[in-house]
């Protein structure tokens, strides 16, 4: 069976953020239980971690039908309603939520992964266009122009709250060819996420290549370990 080459007709990459390019440190989980301690309220971290896998991944967007439509005040609604049902124990949510957001609108909470800049660098080398797409809202330009590795690319950003919609529909992904100035099928989503930037993707006519880090690879998907075996794959020309 011939398999088509991993760069076969591709000239740019869309990488996704969080998990891809940047990850909070300290941890989600660190940070919610650190604002519930300062209501006196302590929590198990792990437990933490698992509510917020929980009210992240079901916060209602009906995926069925489709309704991936956003923008800043409905990232912000989100985002209340992620906290509250986080932790609910707390006397004032509204309180650890308007902490919360700061916390993650600060680049000091954020850090780049140490394959990102090198990566970067030698794909540009190579004539390949980038940007980055998120599922985010406006503080990620300041995030991004706060990390050294990060701030030449914040002219480069897709943001879902200003295009419209969400990763996976194709609105966002058309929104983010456009910004590189490229038809789909010359264009490749590479992120941690197996439907919003690897299925997502594919979907709407771009290749996906799913970012592994934690190498719980499916066997289905084109995947890479980091981006320093993405950046070897197209030096190898495969």
């Amino acid at each position: 069976m011939n398999v088509r080459p991993l760069w076969a007709g591709i000239d740019g990459i869309v990488f996704d953020a969080v998990g891809t390019l940047i990850q909070p440190e300290p941890s989600v989980a660190s940070a919610y239980t650190a604002a519930a301690s300062r209501q006196g309220i302590e929590l198990d971290r792990d437990e933490v971690r698992a509510r917020f896998r929980v009210h992240f991944q079901s916060d209602g967007v009906d995926a069925g039908q489709g309704t991936f439509s956003t923008d800043e005040a409905t990232e912000r609604r989100r985002w209340r309603q992620i906290v509250a049902g986080v932790l609910p124990e707390l006397p004032d949510p509204e309180r650890a939520f308007e902490e919360l957001w700061d916390h993650f609108s600060d680049p000091s909470s954020w850090r780049c992964f140490p394959d990102v800049a090198p990566a970067l660098q030698v794909l540009r080398q190579e004539g390949v266009s980038l940007c980055v797409g998120s599922n985010f809202d406006g503080r990620l330009r300041g995030v991004v122009r706060g990390l050294p590795e990060l701030a030449p690319w914040v002219d480069s950003l897709v943001i879902s709250s200003e295009v419209g919609y969400r990763k996976p529909h194709p609105e966002f992904f058309r929104a983010a060819c456009d910004h590189l100035g490229l038809p789909p099928g010359r264009v490749m989503c590479v992120g941690d996420d197996v439907e919003n930037d690897v299925r997502g993707a594919m979907r709407a006519g771009l290749s996906g290549l799913l970012l592994d880090r934690e190498t719980c690879r499916p066997s289905d998907l084109p995947h890479v370990a980091n981006l320093a075996a993405l950046v070897q794959s197209r030096l190898n020309g495969h």
